[in-house]
């Protein structure tokens, strides 16, 4: 075959190859545009996860569509298995799960994946999975690990120190928020809060975040409008943003796909917030903001009206008092991701489940060791 037979040929297969991925797209596209897109919605509220997530790729019209159905799909809403709980100690005496579900057994519970011979300690938890820092307590070295870790899939991934670099009288501290969405389980995002202070430099206030696409750290800006983050809250996670409360009655959102923040303040007439005192957490797709009253042991509770975070709405006031919780500092209470349910961490590692609607207790679980003063709510993530 001559050389010119041979590039006709060639021409001819790479045509035919093209024609068929468009009559392929063309009559996917008319299958789907078949139906109205409330019906296929409703057919993707339906399914359960492994054919959800592969129905996604049927379409460009359906990946849109997915994210319509997700929140109404209950196949894909997460399950509350428990609580992690500890802040974790030599041979992990303090290390715990409580257990509110029958599937425990399908998760690892007590992170036999890290050496027993290291002091692992929870840093954050995002929608299955955890942010653990592991140091080894070994007499011959001492080292420090930071990973992501599934505890259903027993899978971690290791995340790079971030080296720091201050002066001796620089006062010094890091926060880091994990985010991830379960809709998106290709990867996820670790942010670095880092906050100093000292003579020369006054004040310098910064966050950075590592992708676990690239396995990198990048810096995300300098963010000199923005108090300091609390370093007793956790924040939460939600619509592609970590919410973080900060000391100057501000709400930074930071956004890690993008490399963006953006800052909320709020105000609330006639009381006078500590910056220990208020959180922000996430239940049924909405943020909640959460403040606990020291002098009237009143836990109170808003919602942005209207999804507009810039107005705020007082949807649920709890009294403590009466309950036997001791003291209850804002960073011992969860909202459940389901439901008008807030968990409390009482006094003797004592969680008192109460409904928000009526105020009303509905059952008490107890920690693996009395003295804990943090837990973690934790809902699984299975790979699809």
């Amino acid at each position: 075959m001559s050389t010119s037979s041979k590039r006709c040929r060639g021409r001819r297969l790479i045509q035919h190859e093209r024609n068929s991925k468009e009559m392929k797209a063309s009559n996917e596209e008319i299958w789907c545009g078949a139906f109205p897109d409330d019906v296929v919605v409703d057919i993707l509220s339906r399914l359960p996860p492994k054919p959800f997530y592969h129905s996604k790729c049927v379409s460009k019209t359906w990946l849109a569509l997915s994210s319509a159905a997700f929140p109404l799909n209950k196949h894909l809403q997460p399950t509350l298995l428990g609580f992690f709980h500890g802040a974790i100690s030599v041979f992990r005496r303090n290390l715990g799960f409580t257990n509110i579900s029958d599937r425990v057994h399908e998760i690892d519970a007590t992170l036999r994946a890290f050496s027993y011979h290291d002091e692992v300690e929870i840093i954050d938890c995002c929608n299955g999975l955890l942010l653990v820092k592991c140091c080894s307590i070994e007499p011959s070295f001492e080292s420090r690990d930071m990973y992501v870790y599934n505890p259903a899939t027993r899978k971690r991934t290791a995340i790079e120190l971030m080296p720091k670099v201050y002066f001796e009288d620089e006062t010094y501290s890091e926060i880091f928020s994990l985010a991830f969405d379960p809709r998106d389980q290709s990867h996820f995002y670790v942010i670095s809060f880092q906050q100093w202070h000292s003579p020369c430099l006054s004040y310098d206030n910064s966050f950075y975040i590592f992708s676990s696409a690239t396995g990198k750290w990048q810096r995300g800006g300098n963010m000199e409008c923005v108090s300091k983050v609390t370093q007793n809250t956790k924040g939460t996670f939600l619509d592609g943003k970590v919410h973080r409360v900060t000391e100057g009655h501000q709400i930074v959102s930071i956004d890690p796909k993008n490399n963006t923040f953006l800052v909320t303040k709020f105000d609330f007439p006639g009381l006078q917030f500590r910056k220990d005192l208020s959180e922000i957490g996430q239940s049924q797709g909405l943020l909640h903001f959460m403040y606990v009253n020291e002098e009237s042991h009143r836990l109170l509770i808003w919602v942005p009206e209207n999804g507009n975070q810039q107005n705020w709405i007082l949807k649920h006031q709890l009294n403590l008092e009466g309950m036997h919780l001791g003291n209850v500092s804002v960073k011992n209470v969860k909202l459940h991701p389901g439901k008008d349910v807030t968990f409390v961490l009482g006094e003797n590692g004592r969680i008192l489940s109460i409904d928000l609607n009526n105020g009303e207790p509905n059952k008490i679980y107890y920690l693996r060791n009395p003295s804990c003063s943090s837990f973690w709510l934790y809902t699984p993530c299975f790979p699809v």
